[in-house]
């Protein structure tokens, strides 16, 4: 796969504004793109783990498994 066919998997489809982009330019773009889903999800687990914490520790994993399923693995 290209960097554009990339871009255009991650983004939902291709965007008429991804054509006037190099293609250095259109992997620099896919690469904070991944990066920034990366430190989302990180962000993500840690407050979910945050707030869990607050539970009696034989509640934290259930609780976990049924608010978000397999997600935060």
């Amino acid at each position: 796969m290209t960097a554009r066919d990339d871009l255009d998997n991650e983004l939902g489809g291709p965007l008429p504004a991804a054509d006037l982009l190099t293609d250095q330019e259109r992997t620099d773009l896919l690469i904070l793109f991944r990066d920034a889903q990366r430190q989302e999800t990180e962000g993500l687990i840690h407050s979910v783990d945050a707030m869990i914490g607050a539970l009696p520790r034989p509640l934290r994993a259930p609780t976990k498994k049924i608010m978000f399923g397999n997600l935060l693995d």
